[in-house]
This record gives structure tokens, sequence and C-alpha cells, in this order.
């Protein structure tokens, strides 16, 4: 897809996901409905109301594309030959939610050959929308329909500012952090944390635990598109591929290549230490 057909897209779906996220939005409350999935998180009416808004939208739009989503048993018939998939995350943060917290988000991606080349993060509660398409083509919009560009690099700060997520911090990302002081550190749900990043309101975003891809792939593009990584905990570029796994490892999302190096070598040299102690 070149990059006009892209604008096209992401122009698109703009209207649809601040129509999802306001209608998760209007459900937030101690009434909504909740219930545990097969892998025990829970998932809401809001998760519901949600997907059934972008997954008629996206294929209302886009006909020819398969769509995957978080709460759509039809993801693995979207798994078919094309090298272009849309991926969806209806309510993104959903433990918040529920809580009543203001961080949860509604996640579009467009993966193209297993990279994300386009992303909206919306998060209704705090009116951000985030959204990109290309190299140096990261923006917010206001709900007025204002957009401004998101900031490029800059010098780094001399106090790091970490995002972590606030329900799923393990002892990887706890000890990397622990190597990386001085840093400020703030407990964050949600993809909202990819786009604070790509705004430069914070630093890094670390979550070395497993994850899926439609929590990773807009946030991914955005961060990309404002000229940040993100990066497996090898140091290749993560892949979303719809076609393949949808569970990942882990990864390490920074602000500017050269932070995501550092932080990569860190995680090496505390895995090897790790490793040396368990041999003797």
């Amino acid at each position: 897809m070149n990059l006009s057909s892209r604008r096209q897209l992401v122009e698109a779906l703009i209207p649809v996901i601040r129509k999802a996220g306001d209608a998760v939005l209007a459900l937030q409350g101690d009434d909504v409905a909740v219930r545990a999935k097969q892998d025990g998180s829970p998932v809401t009416s809001a998760d519901l109301a949600s997907n059934d808004i972008l997954y008629a939208a996206c294929l209302a739009l886009f006909p020819a594309m398969p769509v995957i989503s978080e709460e759509d048993s039809r993801v693995f018939e979207a798994r078919k030959d094309s090298d272009s998939v849309l991926l969806i995350d209806p309510l993104d943060g959903t433990k918040e939610f529920i809580k009543g917290r203001d961080e949860f988000a509604v996640n579009i991606a467009l993966v193209e050959n297993g990279h994300a080349s386009a992303g909206l993060i919306y998060a209704p509660a705090r009116d951000r929308l985030f959204f990109s398409y290309g190299a140096g083509l990261a923006f917010e919009q206001t709900a007025g329909g204002q957009r401004r560009s998101l900031p490029r690099p800059s010098a780094p700060r001399r106090h790091p500012i970490a995002l972590v997520s606030r329900s799923h911090l393990d002892p990887r990302t706890e000890a990397l952090l622990a190597a990386l002081q001085p840093c400020d550190i703030e407990e964050i749900g949600s993809s909202l944390k990819f786009a604070l990043v790509a705004a430069a309101e914070a630093d890094f975003y670390l979550r070395l635990a497993p994850t899926m891809i439609w929590d990773c792939a807009a946030g991914q593009a955005i961060i990309e598109a404002a000229g940040g990584v993100v990066l497996q905990t090898d140091g290749t570029s993560l892949t979303c591929d719809g076609k393949g796994k949808l569970k990942l490892d882990g990864f390490i999302a920074a602000r500017t290549p050269q932070l995501a190096a550092r932080l990569i070598a860190t995680l090496r040299e505390l895995e090897t230490t790790s490793a040396v102690a368990t041999q003797q």
C-alpha cells in the first residue's frame, strides 16, 4: 500500500475509532457486565460493543482486507493469504476500565508484510487520539478536529521517564528498571503508554512478559513514525504477523534508537550475569 492509500485508510478510520471509544466510555460504570474469558482475563459489554462497531466498519470500508480482533471468534479465519491485515483491540486496558480509571484505549493497526505500517490509539476518557501512517507522519487530534505533529526525537532527559504496565509488571522488567536507575517510573494501563512515548511525554516503555500482537501493533506504528523504535529483546524489530503467531515474547519501546540500544545492552548484561550466577 502506498503512502496516499495508507493515509486514506487512517483518515477513514478516525471517526470509526472515535465512535467505538465513545461507546466504551458511555458504558463505564458500576453496572457494566463483566465475565472471564478462557485465559482468565476479563471481558466486558464495552469490549463487545466496541468490537461490533470496529469490525463492521472495517469490513464495510475495506472488504478485501482481513480483520483480526481480540474479541472475535473469527480471528483465525482472517489469517488467510493476504499481505495486509487490520488488527483491532476494541478495549485495551479492560482492568483499568473496570476499576474506573481513565487509561483504557482502543487500537487499530494496519500490518503489511508482518510490519505495523499505520496505527490509531484513542483514549476516550482523556480525549486523546494518536495516529500515524508513515515515517515522520505521526499526529495527535483533539475532539475539535485540530491536529498536531508529534515531536521528533530530542536530547534525552537527565532522568528518563519509564512506563510500565500497571497490571503486568514482571520480574525481568523490574530487574531491568533497577539496573537503569536513576529514572522515573510510571505505571499506566493499556497501549496509551506507546502514545505517550511517541509524544515525548515519556522516554521508554518496557514489557518483557508475553503479550499479543493487537496490544502492540498500533503503538509500534505510531512510535516508529515519530522516530522511535519498538524492538524485541534480541534487538530485532518487533514483528506483528497476522498470519503467524499471535503472541509476542515482549518488547522494548523507546523514543530513540540509541536509547533502545542502551536498554537492550543493559538487559543482556543482566541476563549474562544471571546465567553465570546460575552455573556457579
